[in-house]
């Protein structure tokens, strides 16, 4: 009786389901993370913006539809962007400060090269095709034609060509066209950026295979650039930025009230007038100032010719001593 019952103890032992902890760990594990993108998500929620936020200075400002287009990018390239291999960047629009439609910034979604990379190689994977590179060529300012780039100055132009199964996508970056420069304030003059001028030819290399990606590629890629290829972008805005606070300094100081007068006299608004006439008003204030110190200075050295007139004119108290001289004499006789 008891063997039967011993066989059936062993037997619910081994039937027992094996301890759910581990199989629940990564459950745990992502459930946990409040940043892991979700299957069942349709866009970003509040902890994952405020975390890419952290990321991306001022992306929790960005618009909802914007950040709606950046999840779409994450999930259809497969990039994470809290791992830093996608992200959004927002850039000043210069264009708002006269266009009240234009937005005030233009949101970029970027990655690097090696996201780049991945993404082109996956897709052409799941089509049954290959990625290839044909040999890189380097042009110098005369259009001529080099293997490898040896000169110390800078490549004019680099072509890369990808191959995706039978098809060819060549695409040359010009060194014009995206090497970023910024002013340099000891030699007062724009230079080139630093990493551009240590690797020249290998920025402007990315740049092209950049674009070359994006051609063979452009459903995972159109829309999606690599940091080298914003570069500009960045020193443009920083171009930007600094000009805009030249003109509110000199606004500040009343140096561009001669330009808003000119501006009034082609018709502004009744705004504009008043405030181009408190202008006006506060940088003519100084003026008197100046102009009565110079008049001071000019009537300075009027009184000298009448005191000199006055003393040219005054004989009389040298007559007056000769009176009292003979005065004297009259006295000591009596």
């Amino acid at each position: 009786m008891n063997q039967p019952t011993e066989q059936q103890d062993d037997t619910a032992a081994s039937a027992a389901p094996v301890p759910t902890i581990p199989d629940k760990l990564p459950d745990r594990s992502v459930s946990q993370s409040a940043v892991v993108l979700r299957a069942d998500q349709m866009e970003f929620d509040a902890r994952q913006v405020a975390a890419l936020a952290l990321i991306s200075p001022g992306l929790a400002q960005a618009p909802r539809a914007q950040l709606a287009l950046f999840f779409h990018f994450c999930v259809r390239s497969g990039l994470d962007p809290f791992a830093r291999q996608i992200y959004m960047i927002g850039r000043t629009n210069w264009k708002a400060a006269d266009d009240p439609n234009e937005p005030e910034k233009i949101w970029t979604i970027q990655t690097g090269i090696d996201g780049f990379r991945t993404v082109a190689h996956r897709a052409a994977a799941k089509a049954g095709e290959s990625i290839s590179y044909e040999d890189t060529v380097y042009y110098d300012s005369e259009g001529n034609a080099h293997d490898v780039w040896l000169s110390k100055a800078y490549p004019a132009a680099v072509k890369v060509t990808v191959l995706r199964g039978t098809a060819r996508f060549p695409f040359i970056a010009r060194w014009e066209e995206f090497a970023p420069t910024y002013y340099d304030r000891k030699q007062g003059a724009y230079v080139v950026a630093k990493m551009w001028q240590q690797m020249p030819a290998h920025m402007l290399r990315k740049c092209a295979e950049a674009g070359s990606l994006r051609m063979a590629a452009p459903q995972d890629l159109s829309g999606v650039y690599v940091d080298e290829e914003m570069a500009r972008a960045d020193a443009e805005a920083v171009v930007g930025e600094a000009e805009e606070a030249t003109r509110r300094l000199r606004a500040a100081a009343g140096l561009e009230a001669g330009a808003d007068k000119g501006g009034d006299a082609d018709g502004g608004d009744a705004k504009d007038e008043s405030a181009d006439a408190a202008q006006g008003e506060s940088t003519e204030n100084p003026a008197p100032k100046k102009r009565a110190r110079a008049a001071k200075k000019k009537v300075a050295p009027a009184p000298e010719p009448e005191e000199s007139a006055e003393s040219d004119e005054a004989p009389a108290p040298a007559k007056r001593a000769p009176r009292k001289r003979t005065a004297a004499p009259r006295r000591a006789a009596s």
